[in-house]
């Protein structure tokens, strides 16, 4: 059970950092003017592309590394309790990943306005 609390605690932490990291990403490169070229608004737009690939990235390796941790969990369970407390460690890195991905997407913002022309 200590190995299984260990392993859900790490996930955690690496949720938490890969969605901070993500967030300073995603906000690099945001910039938005009304009126720009149609160059430099390609450019924001790969660039947001980009930001917004990362999050969804970090978000679905989070679910993935949660899922396997408690496969993991499952296979050393011996009880129902311990089944249920890796069930509810998943999911709590799932709900702490989702909310890192949601508050990147909003340090991100909008995608930039295309130029008038």
């Amino acid at each position: 059970m200590k190995k299984f609390v260990v392993r859900g605690v790490v996930v955690l932490s690496l949720v938490g950092a890969l969605g901070f990291a993500a967030v300073g990403t995603a906000s690099a490169g945001s910039t938005h003017r009304t009126s720009v070229t149609l160059k430099t608004y390609r450019l924001e737009l790969a660039s947001y592309r980009a930001a917004r690939a990362a999050i969804e990235s970090t978000f679905r390796k989070a679910v993935a590394a949660a899922q396997a941790t408690y496969q993991e969990s499952l296979a050393s369970a011996d009880s129902a309790a311990q089944r249920s407390a890796a069930q509810q460690v998943m999911q709590a890195a799932i709900i702490q990943a989702a909310s890192v991905r949601s508050a990147s997407l909003v340090t991100l913002g909008a995608p930039p306005t295309p130029p008038n022309t």
